[in-house]
């Protein structure tokens, strides 16, 4: 039998995604059988992994339980620096990935961060990253605490735990826009747009946080010339359909036939996504394309639906019911109307 390490060697070589998942699932089981107590952590650790940067981090929040209750039985696990770390990383990963899910309530969200911020106190880092996480969190819950947690996070140094440079500049970015500070945002977005500071998710998250921003206030030319730099880094990506949500939106407005493409290649993602949040924004982009298509009375040409011997306006209908469900659901847990208001942005 090949040992634990050529297990984890090989199923490093498979396809992301569900045939990875499979592999890891399989070495799980044989690490639970053998009671190897550290791997039956890293096997663990390594699918909590592929469910958060595969795109579907439905897998993660079931994993995730179980991975902190044997790091906190055996205390062989808490002795070794690395597993500490990895510990601390999977914190991080989990009180982001938590709010995408309106199953999960605000007081387990809370609970998360008041467990994550305890165990950065005691393994002595910095709070950066619980400040710049929870600011993201309650951007949709409660601005006085987001305004609050993002200027602790500014003062906050960075650390290993952080997410780095890049993406602190990014969340200025996003704060900035949402207290409608453009001069601020673009300033904070200059070293990330320069190339000076790169990340795995930038330029296009950060191109993102403007078309939104330019969507909301009907500057249709600004946001189609970041859409432009944009679709080519997210079209067909799992993990970006919420930006492929703000782009058929965009593309409502702006170029429904070329919206109708955007939809018919993403679409059999948001039909294989489990994630809530994400299939959330791409309806509420599908929406909006499709209640244009109402609005003039016919689809393009060129678009292709599973149900598309239904009329527009049954079609639009459609897509605004699921739109309105889901959104109640994410509102309805926060406490507040925010993506309601973002249902509502393109009107026809």
């Amino acid at each position: 039998m090949p040992s634990f390490e050529q297990i984890e060697s090989t199923f490093s070589t498979l396809d992301r995604g569900v045939p990875r998942l499979t592999a890891i699932r399989d070495a799980i089981h044989e690490a639970d059988q053998q009671q190897d107590i550290p791997w039956m952590f890293w096997f663990r650790y390594d699918y909590l992994e592929e469910s958060i940067f595969c795109g579907d981090r439905y897998y993660a929040m079931i994993i995730f339980p179980e991975m902190l209750s044997i790091y906190d039985k055996y205390p062989t696990l808490q002795e070794n620096g690395r597993i500490r770390r990895s510990m601390l990383i999977a914190f991080k990963w989990i009180v982001e990935a938590a709010p995408e899910f309106p199953q999960v309530s605000r007081e387990e969200i809370d609970s998360y961060f008041r467990l994550f911020k305890r165990r950065l106190i005691e393994q002595g880092c910095s709070l950066s990253i619980y400040y710049m996480k929870r600011s993201l969190f309650y951007m949709h819950v409660d601005r006085g605490i987001a305004a609050a947690c993002f200027y602790r996070f500014l003062d906050a140094p960075l650390d290993s735990i952080s997410d780095g440079k890049a993406l602190y500049h990014d969340q200025q970015v996003q704060f900035y826009l949402s207290v409608d500070d453009e001069e601020k945002a673009l300033k904070a977005a200059e070293p990330i747009f320069s190339g000076k500071l790169t990340s795995n998710s930038l330029p296009h998250a950060t191109y993102h946080d403007f078309i939104r921003y330019y969507l909301s206030r009907g500057n249709y030319d600004e946001a189609s010339r970041y859409a432009r730099m944009t679709e080519h880094r997210v079209n067909g990506d799992p993990y970006y359909l919420d930006v492929i949500g703000t782009l058929l939106s965009l593309a409502a407005v702006t170029d429904p036939a070329h919206g109708a493409a955007l939809f018919n290649r993403n679409y059999p993602v948001f039909a294989a996504s489990k994630n809530p949040w994400l299939r959330m924004l791409f309806l509420i982009g599908a929406a909006h394309l499709t209640a244009r298509f109402a609005k003039d009375g016919a689809f393009p040409e060129n678009f292709c639906w599973e149900q598309n011997a239904q009329t527009p306006a049954e079609t639009a209908a459609w897509f605004a019911k699921e739109a309105e469900a889901s959104v109640q659901k994410f509102d309805a847990r926060n406490g507040t109307d925010d993506y309601q208001q973002m249902l509502r942005l393109v009107q026809f």
